[in-house]
């Protein structure tokens, strides 16, 4: 499929424009924009500009509320409940961080809880957002059934991705991980390029492992069973805890377009300032770092790395080169599939 680079700005505008002309704020927009372009420049396609059909696909249905009021309730000193009014989950989620750095400058910890959310996009941007203020930041987000529980010949869990950001030096430290073996993003993308996957990403509809992704019926848990108890860990502090549901009962992100999702997010600022200082903590990890990219590779590896290390790498080299993403998509950024389609973004 032909693709064209495009610069970050310029990719971002575009999003921003025509999600604008779906109906929503300016504000809401330019979030899911800086979040979409973050996942395509860090290389991570999956939670790119590729979601955004169906984003606009649901705000036209009413599945996303394009005129949502997000609200905030503060339960103590160091716990608030975000209320997404079931409106892009980008917003929700960037909002909910902010909430709870805030409160970890102050109080040492802060913990936000988000509900009546919707896909938030790739969690490891809210990650980084936490570490850029100079905080560990941790967030949880649960998601529809589409991985077996270990043992299990069917769906029943989310893929239920986790992140985690640790400041260093200004290049946090952001593990984004799904408790899946892969996301199953990574299984459209691979369907759509006519390619086989590895048997140890998804499962058919008898429950045996297969490389079609077009046959894929249930994705499989990250390390069998260490990620099927983490998938329900996430679920539990995501969904259950911010007021919500859980695995099979979690609406479907490709199902009733015209449903509210009402998902959960779970998000967590720790402030190392109260523990340890800020100067020695950010000189133990100048350290740790260091002594990580100090131990010898293992054959077939050149260099020991640092989790989103590589992604940081990707994200150079598009500031330098721009952002692939596929012509067709380009034309329907600036219009001109939207008009030979008799479509547009509203």
């Amino acid at each position: 499929m032909a693709t064209l680079k495009i610069k970050s700005e310029q990719l971002e505008q575009l999003i921003a424009e025509c999600l604008v002309e779906s109906g929503i704020s300016l504000e809401h927009a330019s979030i899911v924009a800086d979040v979409l372009a973050f996942a395509d420049k860090r290389g991570v396609k999956s939670h790119g500009i590729m979601r955004l059909q169906h984003y606009i696909d649901r705000i036209q249905k009413g599945g996303i509320n394009k005129d949502a009021r997000i609200t905030i309730e503060a339960v103590n000193d160091v716990i608030v409940k975000v209320d997404g009014d079931n409106g892009l989950g980008h917003a929700v989620a960037k909002i909910a961080m902010n909430e709870a750095i805030s409160i970890s400058k102050e109080k040492g910890i802060g913990v936000s809880i988000a509900s009546n959310s919707s896909h938030s996009g790739a969690l490891g941007y809210y990650a980084d957002q936490a570490a850029r203020e100079g905080v560990i930041g941790i967030t949880f987000a649960q998601a529809d059934a589409l991985v077996a529980p270990y043992g299990a010949r069917s769906a029943f869990l989310g893929a239920n991705p986790l992140a985690v950001g640790i400041p260093h030096e200004d290049r946090p430290i952001v593990l984004d991980m799904s408790t899946s073996h892969v996301a199953f993003g990574k299984v459209m993308i691979e369907k759509e390029r006519g390619n086989k996957i590895p048997m140890d990403w998804g499962l058919d509809e008898h429950g045996v492992p297969t490389d079609d992704p077009a046959k894929v019926k249930a994705l499989q848990p990250m390390g069998g069973a260490k990620g099927y108890g983490l998938a329900i860990l996430v679920d539990v502090l995501s969904g259950i805890l911010s007021g919500g549901q859980f695995g099979k009962h979690i609406k479907p992100m490709y199902g009733d377009l015209k449903e509210n999702r009402g998902l959960g997010q779970f998000f967590l600022a720790i402030n190392p300032e109260f523990f340890v200082g800020q100067e020695y903590f950010l000189g133990m990890m100048k350290q740790f770092v260091e002594e990580l990219h100090a131990c010898e590779p293992a054959p077939g590896h050149t260099k020991v790395y640092v989790p989103g290390e590589r992604s940081i790498e990707n994200q150079m080299k598009a500031k330098v080169e721009g952002i692939e993403i596929e012509e067709d998509m380009y034309e329907f950024l600036t219009g001109k599939k939207r008009v030979n389609n008799n479509t547009a973004c509203k």
